[in-house]
């Protein structure tokens, strides 16, 4: 996968290299669910995760090359920098409330973008990496031992153990329209976190060795133009 990402990226340089260039700056935000795959290569891990709301927002940055009046499909880049709140639920089939974690991280993008559509309406496509900083974490308290259900495990993120650091993958797929007063970008999302958020040293240790984060959303955001494309 890694490597897929890199030639694309390669691609979209060389295409840039030859070709009309225009860019958009500007603000993004939008809303996610994410939740977590936590589980030990060896061993089963009996949670009961799901799904909580989150939301993101910063700044993105748009660069769409074209390199004639005749093509069809043509290449870009996406990036930018935003903040981003993911996390998960565990519930309990006791009388023990559900727990929820929420991670907010400084996040950074890399996307190779294809898009189709002349003028102002363009159709796009993304795939690419991310790294991520941890900046805050909110967590309830631990659940009740004693209280959770035979056989039942609790895993969480801890300050002191686990990684800030993190990287994974992203794809979209969108629509963005410019207008006199601007442009405006519409896509839906899902990214995974492709390294895992808690620090584990032996694998005959229970602690899970995978604990991904992964969600699905949409984005909004509004760019100013720069350059110029004449087809």
């Amino acid at each position: 996968m890694r490597k897929i990402l890199i030639i694309l990226l390669i691609v979209t340089a060389g295409q840039g290299a030859y070709a009309q260039v225009k860019g958009f700056v500007g603000l993004k935000g939008g809303g996610h669910l994410s939740t977590a795959y936590i589980e030990h290569t060896i061993y089963n891990t009996f949670m009961n995760t799901g799904f909580i709301p989150g939301y993101q927002g910063g700044l993105m940055l748009k660069l769409f090359t074209n390199r004639s009046s005749t093509s069809f499909l043509n290449a870009g880049l996406q990036s930018g920098l935003a903040y981003e709140q993911k996390g998960w639920k565990q519930t309990f089939a006791t009388d023990e409330p559900t727990y929820h974690i929420k991670m907010s991280y400084l996040n950074f993008p890399v996307e190779a973008m294809a898009y189709a559509g002349k003028g102002n309406t363009k159709f796009f496509f993304t795939l690419g990496m991310f790294t991520e900083w941890l900046v805050n974490v909110e967590k309830d308290p631990d659940p009740n031992p004693d209280n959770m259900g035979t056989g039942v495990e609790f895993y969480t993120y801890e300050e002191n153990r686990d990684r800030t650091f993190g990287y994974g993958v992203r794809l979209s797929l969108g629509v963005q329209h410019e207008f006199p007063f601007g442009a405006i970008h519409l896509d839906g999302f899902i990214s995974y976190s492709v390294s895992s958020l808690m620090k584990t040293e032996d694998l005959d240790n229970r602690l899970p060795d995978l604990s991904n984060h992964y969600l699905a959303g949409f984005t909004v955001a509004y760019m100013i133009p720069f350059g110029k494309m004449d087809f």
